[in-house]
């Protein structure tokens, strides 16, 4: 038996696992695209009916560990819906545009959902562009989120967030406009 085989597996095994986190990255099939769309619009219709517990429900973990476990996050969730509604947000529409290609993210897969929504801050008209932060286990059709507004500021917080996130990815571009 020629000893180099079992060196060469060992680097076509070396390359191929340095490969692989790229292997997940691509384009969604066009139903996953729309039922990815479909679930953003129910993300954004739960927001304006202030339904806390459905945003929290499908939360990406990494955010509820990072606020200090569910019952902190549940907490602060409730507390931020309130204080908006308080302070007179209201929701007058919502557009979610075609997902990102996704990026691989360890065992996950990630893409970005484009969203543009029309507000009323008190009797001020305003038009937020952002973006939602989908994520599901790869090979997974469930999926989580992280709301992209308080990212593109503190773009550190997303690799903070989901560490194994390919290098290279360029968060959507964010815009708040009074109108």
């Amino acid at each position: 038996m020629d000893r180099r085989l079992p060196l060469t597996i060992l680097i076509l095994m070396l390359l191929l696992s340095l490969l692989l986190p790229s292997a997940f990255a691509g384009e969604l099939s066009p139903s996953d695209a729309k039922a990815l769309r479909e679930d953003v619009r129910a993300m954004m219709a739960a927001y304006a009916r202030g339904d806390a517990d459905f945003l929290i429900e499908r939360t990406h973990p990494s955010l509820k560990r990072l606020a200090g476990g569910d019952d902190a996050f549940q907490a602060i969730t409730r507390d931020a819906l309130k204080k908006q509604h308080s302070a007179g947000v209201v929701v007058i529409s919502e557009d979610v545009g075609v997902p990102t290609r996704t990026y691989a993210a360890g065992e996950e897969e990630v893409c970005f959902v484009p969203r543009q929504s029309l507000i009323r801050v008190r009797e001020t008209p305003m038009r937020s562009t952002t973006f939602m932060v989908a994520v599901r286990r790869v090979g997974g059709s469930g999926w989580t989120y992280l709301d992209g507004t308080g990212l593109q500021g503190n773009p550190h917080l997303l690799r903070q967030l989901l560490p194994a996130l390919e290098p290279g990815v360029t968060l959507p571009k964010r815009e708040i406009e009074a109108l």
